[in-house]
């Protein structure tokens, strides 16, 4: 069991975004909010799908969920209703297995 006491001090840092590009663009889609967290999400699990089929690299993972964020900016639902939330979710998987598709790791 964790114990907070017995740890100490926490130090807390900076975020390093060039490290950890991923960071920046899911703040992002958190400031854009309606369908792009879920656009976001569902893009990053089709990513990840795509990467334990060895369809792309570890290091790609990133560049297609943020092609799928880039790709549903001008179709965004800032108040979604759970049609829309189902629909983007969709949309998002299926946008990232169709360039999944066309890569070879």
């Amino acid at each position: 069991r964790l114990d907070f006491i017995k740890m100490g001090d926490l130090t807390f840092r900076t975020p390093d975004h060039e490290k950890y590009p991923s960071m920046k663009i899911a703040y992002a889609a958190g400031r854009a909010g309606g369908t792009m967290t879920g656009v976001l999400s569902a893009a990053n699990e089709q990513a990840v799908e795509a990467f334990l089929q060895e369809k792309i690299g570890y290091l790609d993972i990133f560049k297609h969920v943020e092609q799928a964020c880039e790709a549903h900016q001008n179709d965004l639902v800032t108040a979604p209703t759970l049609e829309d939330i189902v629909h983007y979710d969709q949309w998002a998987r299926d946008f990232v297995a169709e360039q999944t598709s066309k890569v070879i790791a």
